[in-house]
């Protein structure tokens, strides 16, 4: 359970890593080394070729033809709770010390917040909108919240663009208003977390105009520069480097007469973390929030906030086909992108987050970091030493996503999986993320008939999975004219192109009933419109169908995530076919788990176990995806022969067995 803590007053000099984490839940191996990641764009086809014997225990060579055999005992009386007993035969059972903390309990839930719940009626969700939801999590069994942006700002990004760091936009509410939400969502056990936007501001932020006038101390605070002189005489930015939405990465600043770097819009000016007063005042911003007892931080793309200390090297070619040269595409991008200098920052924050943690009592208060990172295990990984707790895994995002024309199947999700254990650094806890407020929703990237098989995967993997808000209940991206647009990634490239970079699509607002905009809004007119299907697809309906649904399947899938075997429990995989990805969650003298799900076009049947004389093996069903369960191919609570199992595209199931393991002949 993810209990809340007793407030402590914030402890000084706490050690980087208690002795207890320095340990970890691993035996310690050979040191990591590492190549630098150079984009942002990650392939995940091919698995990593570092292998590292992991406290899970993810077996590679486990069923390599493909068939897994429950070993059944006589011994079972028939018509007991199960009609057979699976031995366990797997020496590497992965059964560490089962005190884990909150967040490697919690599932954590993303709240965008301008789309979540208006509760004053003007079209835009706010604080106390979520404050009237909490219940909502508690239905779910989701024990941690991540709240985007909220934070006074022009909202050229959405509230990406920060004006005052230690504030609410009145468009969202006020201080008082955040205070209650996190007094009440502790009240019900429920962990906050903040969005931490650490690398950029707002123009419109005081730090900035001061540097602007070069006003001593906060002359340094953003990265300023001269322009580069031609023969001619005329004067460009100082090198090529380009947005992450496209363009110069340079702006010219007449009052200065010296160009700043923005990693994003020209609005959002790059702060200088080489200055020492800079990390201090962003450490005392992190404090102020940890004072009012928030549990932990999200730190915002994190590997583009710091840059190159020669601001007048030009970065060099990619050469990926199709790339223009305003593009970041166009870049290998080594200079702008997880430069070695973020890494120690990070640590500067673990020891501020520590010091509000208390090592040596017996509570559960630790402050949980999250960082953005778009890269690969090896990226990932040196966030994890430098003292991020979660770097976010992206993997099965940006391998599942048909608008990419990438094709994963079942084999290729199995490595993805693998590849992402496998490669995890000593110590660390694995996470994963399928869906994002910068991402279309599951139903768009891998189609709607497999939006509860994706949720079934993501809960039942080992590790902290992150849910964004409205994947539980199937909802789907929303169509959004050039006019409607919102979004300055997608407005910028004008009507013809808008819709490759549009972020709208997937910022739709929460649908909680069938009333007027799905009860979202008294408003007549939402910030995005609500999706069409809204009047079938909402909380409400969902909840209290007498069908299966999206919502139940989710919410039966978070409380059996509650068991010891899908908390800490090893994970071998079992039948892996083009189709087919199945795997077995086992921990020591406690129920274990088969998950089997199709992610294939067509139906296929596949056999778990050996035909023997005296009794079928069987597995009883506790989660059940809503089209097969509405179709009547499964029963929750019955019992299935393993034996022969058939699934249709997109079936998922998670079925208790007793013991188990896994042939290989």
């Amino acid at each position: 359970m993810c209990s809340m803590p007793k407030r402590k007053r914030r402890y000084a000099k706490v050690p980087l890593y208690s002795k207890s984490e320095q340990q970890g839940f691993l035996q310690a191996d050979d040191e990591d080394t590492f190549d630098l990641d150079e984009t942002d764009d990650t392939e995940v086809d091919s698995p990593s070729e570092v292998k590292r014997e992991k406290n899970y225990h993810t077996s590679a060579a486990v069923c390599q033809r493909k068939f897994c055999f429950p070993i059944i005992a006589a011994s079972i009386l028939a018509g007991a709770a199960i009609g057979v007993v699976l031995v366990v035969t797997s020496s590497e059972k992965g059964n560490p010390s089962t005190v884990l903390k909150w967040w490697q309990k919690c599932i954590v839930y993303q709240i965008y917040p301008r789309s979540f719940k208006d509760s004053n009626g003007d079209g835009v969700g706010d604080l106390k909108g979520i404050t009237s939801k909490l219940d909502y999590f508690t239905y779910l069994n989701v024990k941690a919240i991540w709240i985007s942006p909220f934070y006074p700002s022009p909202m050229a990004d959405f509230g990406y663009d920060i004006s005052n760091y230690t504030d609410v936009d009145p468009l969202f509410g006020s201080l008082s208003d955040f205070d209650v939400l996190l007094q009440e969502a502790h009240k019900r056990g429920l962990r906050v977390i903040i969005d931490f936007v650490a690398g950029h501001t707002s123009s419109a932020h005081p730090w900035f105009n001061m540097s602007v006038q070069r006003i001593p101390l906060y002359d340094e605070y953003y990265i300023w520069a001269d322009g580069t002189v031609l023969e001619n005489g005329s004067v460009i930015p100082p090198s090529n480097w380009v947005s992450r939405f496209g363009y110069s990465a340079w702006q010219w600043n007449d009052v200065r007469q010296q160009y700043y770097y923005h990693a994003y819009l020209a609005s959002q000016p790059t702060l200088n973390y080489r200055s020492p007063e800079v990390l201090e005042e962003v450490k005392n911003v992190l404090r102020f929030w940890l004072d009012r007892g928030v549990d932990g931080i999200r730190v915002d793309a994190v590997s583009n906030m710091m840059v190159h200390s020669d601001y007048y090297q030009n970065q060099a070619r990619s050469y990926k086909e199709g790339a223009e040269w305003w593009q970041k595409e166009y870049y290998i991008m080594n200079l702008t992108h997880n430069v070695p200098d973020i890494f120690p920052i990070v640590g500067e924050w673990r020891k501020v987050l520590n010091s509000y943690h208390d090592f040596d009592a017996d509570t559960d208060d630790y402050k949980l970091m999250i960082v953005e990172v778009v890269d690969g295990p090896d990226g990932r990984n040196r966030y994890f030493h430098s003292g991020a707790d979660l770097p976010f895994n992206f993997d099965l995002i940006f391998a599942l996503n048909m608008e990419r024309k990438k094709e994963c199947n079942a084999s290729c999700i199995r490595g993805v999986i693998q590849r992402g254990y496998d490669s995890l650094a000593t110590n660390a806890w694995a996470n994963f993320v399928f869906s994002s407020h910068d991402e279309h929703r599951a139903s768009s990237r891998i189609g709607v008939n497999y939006v509860d098989a994706m949720n079934v995967l993501l809960l039942t993997l080992q590790g902290t999975p992150t849910t964004y808000y409205g994947e539980e209940l199937g909802m789907k991206d929303i169509t959004v004219s050039f006019e409607d647009t919102q979004d300055p990634k997608g407005k910028r490239l004008g009507p013809k192109k808008y819709k490759k970079k549009s972020r709208d699509p997937e910022r739709s607002p929460m649908q909680w009933d069938d009333s007027m905009n799905a009860g979202f809004t008294t408003s007549s007119k939402p910030w995005l419109p609500v999706h069409p299907e809204y009047k079938t697809i909402n909380v409400e309906v969902e909840m209290n169908s007498p069908k299966t649904t999206s919502l139940k399947v989710y919410r039966d899938a978070a409380f059996l995530r509650e068991q010891p075997s899908l908390q800490y429990g090893a994970l071998d995989f079992c039948v892996v076919t083009p189709n087919i990805l199945s795997f077995i969650r086992s921990a020591n003298a406690h129920p274990n788990y088969l998950i089997i799900i199709n992610f294939g076009k067509v139906n296929e049947t596949v056999s778990f176990s050996k035909p023997v004389e005296t009794q079928d093996a069987l597995g009883l069903v506790k989660v059940i995806t809503s089209r097969a369960a509405n179709e009547g191919r499964f029963v929750k609570d019955a019992f299935v022969s393993l034996t022969s199992v058939t699934l249709y595209p997109g079936d998922g199931l998670v079925m208790e067995v007793e013991q188990w393991t896994c042939h290989t002949d």
